[in-house]
């Protein structure tokens, strides 16, 4: 009976854990949308969002990076929106996976800091290497780490990272902070889509500012 009580309590652990992520995930995303000068071009363009409303990197001398996200990815849509990406951004359907990074660091360092990220994926292979465990920032993908007020002519070649990545804090510090760390499945979460976190989330994401 003990058993039983603890397999339930460990369940709902992890569908309610799942809804909070969304909602923290759905508020990050806006958050970041609302400091940030992101080219609409990305966003309609990416094949998958990844939103880490939590990523912490702490230690002394010996560090770690750990973040716990969603990935969002466009299924594919009706061949009709295939000239209009923001059409199709609009009415994209997208599947929310659950999501981790990690990474370790070394070196001068001693403190603790929490921020959010948001990740575009414009490569499809990118989407694939997470899925296998093998995607490594940096070293298994081109990166571009954003930074405040980025312009629509600076990023005028869409192909030319796999990843843009862009922070609450500086590009700077995301760029130091990420490189090595590794994106995987979080197998240990499930999501409901009847939540209203996931609601939230889902219309987070089609709105293009």
């Amino acid at each position: 009976m003990i058993r039983v009580i603890w397999l339930v309590l460990f369940s709902l652990s992890l569908l309610y854990g799942g809804n909070e992520r969304l909602l923290d995930s759905a508020n990050a995303y806006n958050h970041i949308n609302r400091i940030n000068k992101i080219p609409q071009s990305i966003v309609i363009n990416s094949s998958a969002i990844i939103i880490f409303p939590t990523f912490v990197k702490a230690g002394f001398i010996l560090g770690a990076t750990i973040g716990r996200g969603v990935m969002l990815v466009r299924d594919d849509v009706d061949e009709f929106y295939s000239d209009d990406n923001l059409t199709r951004h609009l009415n994209s359907n997208w599947s929310a996976v659950p999501v981790r990074l990690g990474g370790a660091t070394i070196g001068l360092q001693a403190g603790y800091e929490n921020n959010f990220l948001v990740m575009y994926v414009m490569n499809p292979a990118v989407i694939k290497d997470i899925y296998d465990n093998k995607l490594t920032l940096n070293a298994s993908a081109s990166v571009s780490f954003m930074d405040y007020g980025t312009k629509n002519e600076i990023v005028s070649d869409i192909g030319f990272s796999d990843i843009y990545i862009y922070t609450n804090n500086s590009g700077f510090f995301a760029g130091a902070n990420l490189g090595g760390s590794v994106i995987t499945v979080d197998d240990k979460i499930r999501f409901n889509t009847n939540s209203y976190g996931y609601k939230q989330l889902m219309h987070a994401i089609t709105v293009v500012r």
